[in-house]
């Protein structure tokens, strides 16, 4: 009996060195490879909420920017980046391409595209987040009179402006065609012509 226990605490020794070896090799692969894991998933997340940033600035540039007139910069800016910013979300870029054909003023559909523009702004609602947006929000929009007046204004300003040089072109063009048909030169003398 001595022998036989003798040996199950050899044996019993073996197995917790064996084990306490196979934790000291766990514990160097762990410290190894978690802050690798740790690192590629920290990559993973910036770049997914890089990805979604990108996509809710374009989305409320769209929002803010769907009523305007003139169309702004930013507008137009926003729209040619769909393709790039939901390249992955097929339903948007179907309705940034159908919005897209309802614009070409030979389309028949271009009477109506704003139904396709407030698509388009529903889909990518959806794909930001805010899929409780209906499209009776989406199409409201608040412009208070005074911007109206001043657009309206700017709008009456450019107008005549433009018709002021309108005038003083064809005044100075008449003059000229005067000047090239009258004898007499620019420094007030006759000419020779024989």
């Amino acid at each position: 009996p001595y022998r036989r226990q003798r040996q199950m605490c050899i044996r019993d020794r073996n197995n917790i060195e064996n084990l306490q070896l196979l934790i000291g090799i766990g514990q160097i692969i762990a410290v190894a490879i978690i802050p690798i894991i740790v690192w590629v998933l920290g990559i993973k997340y910036q770049d997914r909420r890089t990805k979604k940033d990108a996509q809710l600035n374009l989305f409320l540039t769209l929002m803010a920017n769907r009523k305007s007139n003139p169309i702004t910069k930013e507008w137009i800016d926003a729209l040619n980046t769909i393709d790039v910013v939901f390249q992955d979300n097929i339903k948007v870029r179907h309705a940034w391409r159908e919005y897209l054909d309802s614009l070409n003023n030979k389309s028949p559909h271009f009477e109506t595209s704003n139904s396709f523009l407030l698509d388009l702004l529903s889909e990518m609602s959806m794909a930001v987040g805010y899929g409780n947006l209906k499209q009776t929000e989406i199409d409201r929009f608040y412009l208070p009179v005074y911007f109206t007046n001043q657009l309206k204004a700017n709008e009456d300003l450019t107008q005549s402006f433009q018709k002021t040089l309108n005038y003083i072109n064809q005044s100075f063009a008449q003059k000229e065609i005067k000047m090239n048909e009258n004898p007499i030169q620019a420094n007030g003398t006759f000419s020779n012509k024989e």
